[in-house]
């Protein structure tokens, strides 16, 4: 049986909106686009359950829709139904099959990478529900009542079989659902589709809400496309476009930094604005075609935290090109739990920082084993003190690349660059002296940010991320390089640094 798991529909008969009644909810999910259609029931007795699988099934097999019965295999063979579903604390998988035979669809609820191998051990399975991905309320014991987010998700992928289906469940709905299918993704293997309850469930109009979910899950949104730019365009093009349209960045940056992220932007003929009011960002994002937004970690705290949060959804809501600095992310777990946080929570543009930083990301993806680690520290406080080599730095710089759908930054003595189509550049670093300046680090990131807002605005580059990000950072380092000829002590080179910026970028012909 070849099954569609694209749109997942699981019933829950207390959300059903007074205007309607669960069977015409389930009708019309299933005449507007749900393949596939779980009945969740725990509060009813067998005889109901029974009569309640067999009205489903009525509405169900016309469509060609399998119709799978959660936990009770007894009710799945008296109706005849296509499948079973059973949760960690159900009947075992090995003896679900052996009741209902090998025709039938089997699915397994998972929720972290341990289950999954498990369930590729047994070889019984069908198909594996992945979560929670987000917070819930119809799942109150979870072990992880936030979710596990796309973080989450792709780690469990990681240890699926070819052979075993997956779809992603736990507070999926209009809002979130493309980002997640799009999100969870490893190596060549993607979601086979998400499993949906309230949004369709109680809402007042089971159709509509189906027919736009399904049209969520067919959209290709924009950050999803990788754009690889072949034509030679010359590097000072780059820069003019840049400097022509006096891009604006967002700043949401540390406190230490500001005054020098702002003066770096000015240098460079971009504008900066250093914005923490949420009711403003939606504004800005929504109405500035050339603006680009830069989230730096370097002072968290929860209240910031809930401003990160809200310029992610916002920014990405109008495709917004935005930059994430990790500052000091490998220092202390709950900096690191930060950047979970809020790569969970969008997208991003570029991740950029220093080789204990991205060491540091790299244990958020896939390829990361907890139970492996060395216990390796890579950072002492916001300095990178990591002793990897540059080819195992390059390949895990590839693997965090790959896993966020993002280009990656590493800065050091040599800058690597790398695309989430595997591509990578080197760049030479700029001066010794960078690294003696509080802020070097963080306003590169601005300055990624004017380039990557200039080409989101007017593409020169053919919307290529990573070539646009390339060229930001060779001008960055050329300053860089250039102030060191100047000056050799911090002082004198900050302002010398700040005057190459701006004659570098206002004529780049021969810099760049």
């Amino acid at each position: 049986m070849t099954v569609d798991y694209s749109l997942y529909l699981v019933t829950d008969s207390t959300m059903i909106p007074s205007t309607s009644t669960f069977l015409k909810q389930v009708e019309d999910a299933v005449n507007n686009g749900a393949t596939l259609v779980q009945l969740r029931e725990k509060e009813i007795s067998t005889l109901d359950f029974i009569e309640r699988a067999k009205q489903v099934h009525k509405l169900t097999k016309p469509k060609n829709v399998p119709l799978i019965i959660n936990d009770r295999v007894d009710v799945a063979l008296a109706v005849d139904a296509e499948g079973v579903h059973v949760g960690q604390d159900d009947m075992p998988a090995t003896l679900v099959r052996k009741l209902i035979g090998p025709n039938k669809i089997l699915g397994v609820t998972c929720s972290n990478p341990n289950e999954v191998r498990q369930v590729v051990r047994e070889g019984v399975a069908d198909y594996v529900g992945l979560g929670t991905t987000f917070a819930t309320n119809t799942k109150k014991d979870v072990k992880t009542p936030d979710g596990v987010g796309p973080i989450g998700i792709r780690k469990q992928m990681h240890e699926l079989s070819k052979d075993i289906r997956c779809v992603a469940i736990g507070g999926i709905n209009h809002s979130n659902a493309n980002r997640v299918v799009h999100q969870c993704r490893v190596g060549d293997r993607s979601l086979d589709g998400i499993a949906v309850v309230s949004c369709i469930m109680a809402s007042e109009d089971a159709a509509k809400a189906t027919r736009t979910l399904r049209a969520e899950l067919d959209h290709t949104p924009e950050w999803a496309v990788v754009r690889s730019f072949d034509k030679r365009i010359p590097n000072h093009a780059v820069v003019k476009n840049m400097t022509s349209q006096h891009p604006l960045v967002h700043h949401i940056t540390n406190n230490v930094v500001k005054n020098f992220s702002a003066n770096v932007t000015l240098a460079i003929g971009a504008s900066p604005i250093m914005s923490e009011l949420p009711e403003e960002f939606e504004e800005f994002a929504s109405a500035i075609p050339n603006i680009g937004l830069v989230v730096n970690l370097g002072t968290p705290n929860a209240e910031l935290m809930k401003v990160f949060s809200k310029a992610l959804t916002v920014y990405n809501k109008y495709n917004k090109p935005i930059v994430f600095d990790p500052v000091a992310c490998g220092a202390s777990r709950a900096r690191l739990e930060s950047c979970r946080k809020l790569l969970n929570q969008g997208v991003v543009s570029v991740i950029k920082g220093n080789v204990g930083e991205i060491m540091s990301i790299w244990k958020l993806t896939p390829f990361y084993q907890e139970d492996v680690d060395t216990g390796e520290s890579h950072m002492r406080g916001v300095d990178s003190i990591s002793n990897a080599k540059d080819a195992e730095v390059l390949e895990k710089g590839v693997q965090v690349a790959t896993t966020f759908g993002c280009t990656v930054v590493i800065t050091g003595k040599i800058n690597y660059i790398i695309g989430s189509d595997k591509r990578s550049v080197q760049v030479a670093g700029g001066d010794a002296l960078m690294g003696s300046i509080t802020g070097t680090g963080c306003s590169l990131g601005s300055t990624i940010a004017a380039f990557l807002a200039a080409e989101s605005a007017s593409p020169i580059v053919g919307g290529d991320i990573l070539k646009a990000t390339e060229i930001a950072v060779r001008l960055y380092n050329r300053a860089g390089a250039e102030a060191g000829k100047l000056s050799k002590s911090p002082g004198s080179f900050m302002i010398s640094f700040l005057d190459q910026l701006s004659e570098v970028s206002q004529n780049p012909e021969e810099k760049v």
